[in-house]
């Protein structure tokens, strides 16, 4: 069958629900998708998909007439419910105004249909609308300011500041660094685990925390770090200026770092002038364009989620162990996760306020 073309959209959303899907009939038919985009014949791709020929072409057909709204149509033979036949228009409402639980969902579709179905019921329905529990990921945006609008910001300033140093980086012309503060506070770390019945780990008491303020070289992943268990301040930036200048080779450095007050007052910027090192301000709210919150994120990730550490002693020695590793045991994962990829947010849906 000629002329079907996938969209990265579509690969994407074919990726995830060729697993993901709620109807075990999608997901065939989503597989055969995959195996199709990936070049196969279809005599190949009912061999792997475990269907008939005519079905690898009926599915085919139906993408290329309808899309992936055709693939995930549900042919339900069964008894129609009352809401089956607002399911167009419920559809469309809840893609635009994704409820926060089955209870708020119960209560729109009686709003809205007059009719009323059990939380066992409604969940089926969602479901069937192609809907899933998914966790909600947080935007930083500036107060009154768009996603749209902040990702024209980032995009301009990544087109015409950052990315021109990172070139030079890479040419091997300039040095980069990104710097960020980061402020571990012995505390409980929750996260996932596999398990039969829910787990707890224990909270640690107290308010100490161990402050990290880190270079990395935006090539060679090189940590270069200042450490205290008070706060970070301008004598802390300048320590870590020095640092860096010291371990400098002769090219020109940038150190992008954000708009904290501590980072931009005159000391700062007297000191790095004074050093040969060029200051690269990221606009404000921009912790995605900022290399280093990658590794602060691993770091929490790797030794401190669903960890208890009985001392602050042991708290402090993991995360040292963890950052003294981050060249050596988790280079790969380095090398993988601080490509000078960045993502922005202009076109991401959002919830209302």
């Amino acid at each position: 069958m000629q002329g079907i073309t996938f969209t990265e959209a579509d690969l994407a959303a074919i990726a995830f629900e060729r697993y993901h899907h709620p109807e075990p009939f999608v997901q065939r038919k989503l597989e055969v998708l995959w195996l199709k985009a990936q070049g196969l014949t279809h005599d190949d791709i009912a061999r792997l998909a475990g269907v008939s020929l005519s079905s690898v072409q009926r599915y085919l057909r139906d993408f290329r007439r309808d899309g992936l709204a055709g693939i995930r149509r549900y042919p339900w033979q069964g008894r129609r419910g009352a809401l089956d036949s607002h399911r167009t228009s419920l559809e469309e409402y809840f893609h635009q105004h994704p409820p926060r639980s089955v209870r708020e969902a119960q209560r729109l579709i009686e709003e809205r249909t007059g009719i009323r179905r059990g939380a066992t019921q409604v969940r089926r329905f969602l479901r069937r609308l192609g809907l899933q529990p998914r966790r909600v990921a947080a935007v930083p945006l500036p107060p009154k300011v768009t996603a749209a609008d902040h990702a024209r910001t980032q995009r301009q300033f990544l087109d015409e500041e950052l990315e021109p140093v990172l070139a030079e980086a890479r040419a091997g012309r300039r040095e980069v660094y990104f710097v960020d503060a980061a402020h571990f506070v012995y505390a409980a770390f929750l996260g996932w685990v596999w398990c039969a019945v829910r787990w707890f780990v224990r909270a640690a008491s107290g308010r100490k925390r161990y402050n990290v303020l880190g270079a990395l070289h935006a090539v060679s992943h090189r940590l270069i770090r200042v450490t205290n268990h008070s706060y970070i301040n301008a004598e802390s930036v300048s320590a870590l200026l020095r640092a860096v200048a010291a371990a400098g080779v002769g090219r020109p450095i940038t150190v992008v770092l954000d708009n904290a007050r501590y980072q931009k007052c005159a000391v700062v910027k007297e000191l790095a002038a004074s050093l040969g090192i060029t200051l690269l301000y990221l606009p404000s709210y921009s912790p995605n364009l900022n290399l280093i919150e990658r590794v602060w994120r691993f770091v929490k990730k790797e030794c401190l989620r669903a960890v208890y550490h009985a001392t602050y002693e042991g708290f402090t020695e993991a995360i040292e162990r963890c950052l003294g590793a981050l060249g050596t045991t988790h280079k790969k994962e380095m090398d993988s996760f601080l490509t000078h990829n960045f993502q922005l947010f202009d076109s991401v849906p959002m919830l209302a306020a």
